[in-house]
């Protein structure tokens, strides 16, 4: 696991951001497309929103990589799925939703939680940032 991290450590922030960028698009393309063409309506749909913005709050963390959770982040995740909502009551098959947005508020706590959770690893294991270094300190215990 631990040469997993470090490979992960090694990629460059540019090709994050790509991913980043793509996973917003796709999250975007995916909340509008009608409910009966969604391959994942199986899954809770509030589970899919938390998720959603745990593994996007993840992807912008590695990049835009800062000691620390910066405020844009959270807020900026925020106010996209607050786009998503009002992109989805423009549509004929989708509605807003407040619980879609409370559920990816969610999402960004629960990440935020678990990362402030790792980081407070650092005072046992020696100094760490939050993501991705504390990762390591995370699967070596």
């Amino acid at each position: 696991m631990n040469e997993l991290i470090t490979t992960l450590q090694e990629i460059p922030p540019a090709t994050w951001r790509i991913l980043f960028f793509c996973a917003l698009a796709f999250a975007l393309f995916m909340s509008l497309i009608p409910g009966k063409w969604d391959p994942t309506r199986f899954m809770n749909d509030k589970v899919k929103h938390v998720l959603t913005f745990m593994v996007l709050f993840l992807l912008i963390d590695l990049a835009f990589p800062a000691t620390g959770i910066v405020w844009w982040k959270p807020v900026g995740l925020m106010a996209f799925g607050a786009f998503i909502e009002i992109c989805q009551q423009m549509t004929r098959d989708r509605r807003f939703s407040i619980g879609d947005i409370v559920a990816n508020g969610i999402g960004i706590g629960l990440y935020m939680a678990i990362s402030l959770g790792v980081g407070s690893l650092e005072a046992s294991e020696g100094s760490c940032q939050p993501w991705p270094e504390c990762m390591t300190v995370l699967f070596n215990l």
